[in-house]
């Protein structure tokens, strides 16, 4: 039983993790909220909008392993993978953001607040954003504020204002940002005309203003004891911030890949021979976890969902992965935006609260649709690089397909208008050579018709 690295900030309890289960513990510091929290129907009623299962251990049956501290203990399924805040599309954050103070909201109807409103509170599954943190609610006293207000604002609101009116790419700040966007740093980079809505003009600019102004630690800490919030008052802020966050909206827009499949080179007839190839492969190949790199909007995705517990469906393209979310839903297909080329490092305490997705994703079969000229061409990845990344992705025993795409395709043509190729190394024979050197073994091509291009199957057999 392994400690969870991000589980130390809160003395309420801790987190442990096997292979199937996660415990957490609860300490005499969290136990009356807890009996209350029990006591007053809130647990059940949140189950209903989104809070995580559990049950609780009773003492006889507590595995080994567990801190001799925990005066409660409750365990839940295993989600089958955490992904970060980061790493989702502009709707996705959206729904977690409206999860979390929908949560805020029922709590203070059973007389409780929400103390801690962290983006990392919710992780995804079966396609809905799914509450996790079961500590995360205490008792309200009235005139109480709400000290996760700023946080909420910062993990949510912050991100969303600016991938909707700045960039979708703005939310990779919160990669930087463990607390979430300084609220500061979000006013300055928002244009002006996002004061016009008056929810962010108030969450924001307004609540910066107020953060500067009482910037002094005793100022604040003043301030706040001053404040007195009625129940109603509290419902008022909850609702005006929900009510902000329905507001934002992308426009429409348009992008390279995001609009990949209609401007292609495939025929009707090779596009039928390579789903029809992806999916054979992957029947005879089935596990727990797939991972599709490159996925643009999901397409090819869908195919591994029958053979695979959950399928990551990645793209380095915000606007692909927004299509693909919003697309009919597959429970078990996890869009997510990645740039392979760039992958989401480990943040944190020590770089060990969150950890970068070549940690957290170890896959029974990755797929690499028309990737590795990407790869060559636009970023200079070697062969070489490309077979030990996919390398590090995979299970033991696990399965690489991969799509080689030659010069004469007219997408690799595409790449290179406008530039010298200057990639020798970029032939068939060579990236076979290259990634079978990388302990990866060959073990079917398949050519796909009507195209010079040739899907291969490989696995790995070593770490």
């Amino acid at each position: 039983m392994l400690r969870n690295a991000a589980s130390f900030r809160d003395p309420s309890g801790r987190v442990y993790e096997t292979e199937t289960c996660v415990y957490r513990t609860i300490t005499a510091a969290y136990a009356e909220e807890w009996a209350y929290l029990k006591s007053c129907g809130l647990l059940e009623s949140a189950r209903k909008i989104g809070l995580g299962s559990f049950e609780e251990i009773p003492p006889e049956e507590l595995p080994e392993g567990l801190p001799s501290d925990a005066v409660h203990v409750l365990r839940s399924p295993r989600l089958p993978f955490i992904s970060w805040p980061y790493e989702w599309c502009f709707s996705q954050l959206k729904a977690a953001a409206l999860r979390t103070v929908d949560l805020h909201l029922l709590a203070l109807e059973h007389g409780c607040i929400l103390k801690d409103a962290s983006a990392y509170n919710v992780q995804f599954f079966e396609g809905n954003p799914l509450f996790i943190d079961l500590l995360s609610f205490e008792r309200w006293s009235e005139g109480q504020p709400w000290q996760a207000y700023g946080q909420f604002c910062r993990h949510f609101l912050a991100p969303l204002a600016l991938k909707c009116k700045r960039d979708c790419r703005c939310g990779l700040l919160s990669s930087r940002w463990i607390d979430g966007i300084p609220l500061d740093l979000a006013s300055s980079l928002l244009p002006a005309s996002a004061w016009l809505s008056l929810g962010l003009a108030m969450h924001i600019r307004l609540h910066d203003s107020m953060q500067r102004k009482h910037g002094d630690g005793r100022q604040a800490a003043a301030k706040v004891r001053q404040m007195r919030m009625s129940l109603q008052k509290m419902k008022d802020v909850a609702q005006s911030l929900k009510d902000t966050v329905l507001s934002l909206k992308l426009s429409a827009q348009h992008t390279e890949w995001g609009d990949y499949y209609n401007d292609t080179n495939y025929t009707s007839a090779a596009r039928a021979a390579k789903e029809e190839a992806v999916a054979r492969l992957a029947a005879g190949h089935p596990g727990r976890l797939a991972l599709d790199l490159g996925a643009n909007t999901g397409e090819f995705s869908r195919l591994l969902a029958p053979h695979f517990d959950l399928v990551l469906s990645t793209d380095y393209d915000h606007t692909a992965v927004e299509k693909h979310w919003l697309s009919p839903p597959l429970t078990n297909v996890l869009p997510l935006v990645l740039d392979l080329a760039n992958p989401s490092p480990s943040i944190g305490w020590a770089c060990h609260e969150r950890p970068s997705i070549m940690e957290r994703c170890k896959a029974d079969m990755v797929m690499a649709l028309a990737l590795c000229h990407h790869l060559r061409f636009t970023f200079g990845i070697p062969f070489t690089q490309m077979a030990e990344c996919f390398r590090s992705l995979l299970q033991k025993g696990g399965y690489l397909m991969v799509e080689y795409v030659p010069r004469q395709d007219s997408q690799v043509q595409r790449l290179l208008a406008g530039r010298d190729d200057v990639f020798d190394d970029y032939e068939e024979s060579k990236f076979l050579a290259v990634f079978q050197n990388c302990g990866l073994q060959q073990v079917e091509s398949v050519p796909i018709a009507e195209s010079v291009r040739t899907l291969h199957l490989f696995t790995c057999n070593t770490l």
